[in-house]
């Protein structure tokens, strides 16, 4: 199953490589980042309410157990993605925030 995985999702049979050392290295490059993601999934990114959240998004899945290589492949992306685009000053104010005290500026210069 780890091997159809890798082949499947992580795209181990995709490679288009040229070079015999980079043809050495993709399968066991893929394997690598599979490996990765189901540790982070085991050990940061799992959560109870992800089955069920599954479950209820695609109600066809009513029978399942546990989740797939590519549900926590999915999970990875969007955590991922969710870091990539947080504020990366955390000292900055929000938008919000400075709409509001503009608003009361405003109020005390009428």
């Amino acid at each position: 199953m780890a091997f159809e995985d890798a082949k499947q999702i992580f795209g181990a049979g995709d490679a288009r490589n040229r070079k015999a050392a980079a043809v050495r290295r993709a399968v066991p490059f893929a394997l690598a980042c599979q490996t990765l993601t189901m540790l982070w999934y085991a050990t940061a990114g799992h959560d109870a309410a992800d089955l069920a959240a599954r479950r209820e998004h695609q109600p066809w899945y009513t029978s399942k157990a546990q989740l797939s290589t590519t549900d926590m492949i999915a999970k990875l992306r969007r955590v991922l993605i969710a870091a990539k685009y947080r504020p990366s000053r955390p000292d900055q104010p929000t938008p919000a925030e400075i709409h509001t005290l503009r608003m009361a500026w405003e109020d005390t210069a009428a």
